[in-house]
């Protein structure tokens, strides 16, 4: 990826966050603070898991032998401080409206993966919301597992982990363990997204669900896919809503639906069944 594209994709991102994006998210708070009840019409496993790996994992767990997908994320680990800055206009807003809609499925004890982590943002949010409960993290950029944990720590948010894996070959000692996984502009650099779907259903409870936030509608697909390609290091391919629920339906997932967000963006939300 060169400056200059990594420059206009960055720029192409805080230009639609300030003229699109922004006056929606607005719009859609006014409408809670009215009482609007814009969330997801779903409910938890429950209790929620609480901590699995916070309490006896205190620094981030590495792998020690190469991948056959490293090679995508050597990118990311070179510009694993500076992506945060590239993204951050963009992508906070965005979660920050995931997360309200998702709300129903962060109670205080929930267990959740993050699948694809990067610098940790995200992750350190949901953290918040979840007190009693715990958030991993997980990552194949090497640089992206130690930066997110450090900044976790330093937040004091001890109630997370991190884990460098590839999301198609997540470790087997979190299988069946959360509550929730979810990833925010993630999925469109996996490189198997089959893979990396039946490996997160591997990973959840019975009952739990996997929500996907990343662009969706065929116009901003179309629109968005020529920019990605030039400008976003490791991009893959981004899905529509329909393609996910043939996806998401194929690894086993039940109670496939999208939720929009933002203009472009919306949540893939699938279950696993009880």
């Amino acid at each position: 990826m060169s400056e200059t594209a990594s420059g206009v994709l960055a720029a192409s991102m805080w230009s639609w966050a300030a003229l699109v994006s922004d006056p929606v998210r607005a719009t859609r708070q006014a409408a809670r603070a009215r009482g609007e009840a814009l969330v997801v019409d779903a409910a938890p496993p429950t209790p929620g898991g609480g901590p699995l790996l916070s309490r006896t994992q205190r620094g981030p767990r590495l792998l020690d032998a190469p991948t056959k997908n490293d090679g995508l994320v050597e990118e990311f680990d070179r510009l694993a401080e500076a992506y945060d800055f590239y993204v951050r206009p963009f992508s906070v807003p965005l979660f920050s409206e995931a997360l309200d809609m998702l709300a129903p499925l962060l109670t205080r004890d929930a267990r959740v993966l993050d699948a694809g982590c990067g610098p940790g943002r995200e992750l350190r949010a949901v953290a918040r919301r979840v007190p009693d409960g715990e958030v991993v993290g997980v990552d194949l950029a090497a640089g992206m597992v130690v930066g997110a944990h450090r900044a976790a720590w330093a937040a004091g948010l001890d109630n997370t982990a991190f884990v460098q894996s590839d999301v198609g070959d997540l470790p087997r000692d979190l299988d069946g363990a959360f509550d929730l996984v979810y990833n925010c502009l993630a999925h469109h650099h996996y490189p198997d997204p089959a893979a990396a779907a039946a490996g997160i259903r591997r990973c959840l409870r019975p009952g739990g669900h996997y929500a996907i936030i990343d662009p969706g509608p065929e116009w901003f697909v179309r629109l968005a896919s020529a920019l990605s390609l030039a400008g976003d290091p490791g991009w893959i391919g981004f899905h529509t809503p329909e393609q996910f629920r043939v996806l998401l339906e194929g690894a086993g997932f039940v109670d496939v639906r999208w939720y929009d967000l933002l203009p472009g963006f919306g949540i893939a939300l699938a279950r696993v069944p009880d």
